[in-house]
């Protein structure tokens, strides 16, 4: 049976772990840059620990930890809305 090496496996691992940070950033846009009320910043909760995974597997510390930080990105952004715009988002 022919195996992916694991310097080609880990590369895999790092690639899909930075493609779901930055999906998880973007996931935040509509509702800070746009102003749209929709719950699109939640998709952070389910994309990034998946690329906190990835992360680990592809023995990357910096991409493991960005997406672990961003898994906590709703607690900075409620604080910005409570002070920008005076109400917490439910």
């Amino acid at each position: 049976m022919n195996e992916i090496p694991i310097n080609k496996r880990a590369s895999c691992f790092y690639w899909i772990s930075i493609i779901l940070l930055i999906l998880g950033i973007t996931s935040w846009f509509p509702y800070l840059v746009f102003n749209i009320q929709a719950g699109f910043g939640m998709l952070t909760f389910i994309l990034n620990p998946i690329g906190f995974i990835f992360g680990y597997l592809a023995n990357n510390r910096l991409t493991a930890l960005t997406n672990l930080l961003m898994i906590f990105s709703f607690i900075p952004v409620v604080i910005f809305v409570y002070l920008v715009k005076g109400y917490i988002p439910m």
